[in-house]
């Protein structure tokens, strides 16, 4: 009996200190290596460069970009075809057109474009008189310098056409005994002076290398030179 308990004792003092086995560790499981994304010019900006702007249906920008409209004008009607003096679509707030209106008739005048000018003006000067704005009246007056700036440099485009037309040929200078100069004028019998007339012009001055004359035309007065040898029809 005696080992009989004794035996116990010892199976039970094995379970106390000996315990259940321990159980298996599991190896740690490795994680997938990062899949390397590929390098774009998009990931280097920043959240508010990436940033579009999307406008409102039916927004009228303030901004006109005049040279697009030309370029797309060309395109529609070709290089040689005529071009409207207005867009189609003329921008709904008076004073945005009006700015857009100087700004083509800007354009023109540097060309030298003279009668598209005059065109825009006039389209323009009617439709904006209505308003009663401060500044369209502004504009409108800017508009109207512009037009009389036009209308002369075309009556003087043509005035110097006309002068052309007449075929004036200066053959030579000369002094008289007194010691004034007098213009050798090619088809003229004589050598002239100042204040003389020829070919509905008068000459005011004689050079040692050309003569100015005084033109009138469409009421007003122009003054020409022609200098020696020249051709009016090289010019």
């Amino acid at each position: 009996m005696r080992s009989l308990a004794l035996l116990a004792c010892a199976c039970l003092l094995a379970r106390v200190f000996g315990g259940d086995a321990a159980p298996t560790e599991k190896p740690p499981t490795e994680k997938p290596p990062a899949t390397a994304t590929k390098s774009t010019a998009l990931n280097f900006l920043t959240d508010e460069e990436k940033w579009v702007f999307q406008p409102a249906v039916g927004r009228s920008d303030v901004f006109y970009d005049y040279e697009q409209w030309l370029l797309v004008d060309r395109q529609v009607k070709g290089d040689g075809g005529p071009r409207s003096p207005t867009p189609d679509v003329a921008p709904e707030n008076p004073r945005e057109r009006a700015k857009q209106a100087i700004m083509r008739i800007e354009g023109f005048m540097s060309q030298r474009k003279w009668e598209d000018a005059i065109k825009v003006a006039d389209i323009e000067i009617k439709q904006l008189q209505v308003s009663d704005d401060p500044e369209i009246v502004k504009y409108i007056a800017t508009i109207k310098g512009y037009r009389d700036q036009a209308q002369d440099a075309l009556t003087r485009d043509e005035a110097q056409a006309a002068f052309d037309a007449l075929g004036l040929k200066v053959v030579g200078i000369m002094w008289s005994e007194t010691g004034t100069r007098l213009a050798l004028i090619a088809g003229e019998p004589r050598a002239l002076g100042i204040n003389d007339r020829v070919k509905d012009c008068v000459i005011i001055n004689i050079d040692t290398d050309r003569v100015d004359f005084r033109y009138h035309f469409k009421r007003k007065r122009f003054e020409f030179p022609r200098y020696v040898g020249e051709d009016a029809k090289s010019k």
